[in-house]
């Protein structure tokens, strides 16, 4: 039923960042008018998940979020 279809994309999705996290991809995550739940922040990198209730928050996030990119140096 629906029950097994949604645990089925769940794994899906946290395979997938799990994936992506495993190749060096950093991934941030933003819950906005809702709650940021265990699997957004399991999927999201280490301090990289973000909650906001309205678009002044979102836009900090953003912000946060630019400025750490920002500082993101490409190293061989």
């Amino acid at each position: 039923g629906s029950t097994d279809q949604n645990a089925r994309h769940r794994l899906r999705f946290l395979a997938m960042c799990e994936a992506a996290k495993a190749k060096g991809i950093r991934i941030w995550v933003i819950a906005f008018g809702t709650a940021l739940t265990t699997d957004l922040t399991t999927c999201g990198s280490a301090s990289s998940a973000y909650q906001a209730a309205n678009s002044s928050q979102l836009n900090a996030a953003f912000q946060d979020i630019a400025n750490q990119v920002g500082e993101l140096r490409i190293v061989q």
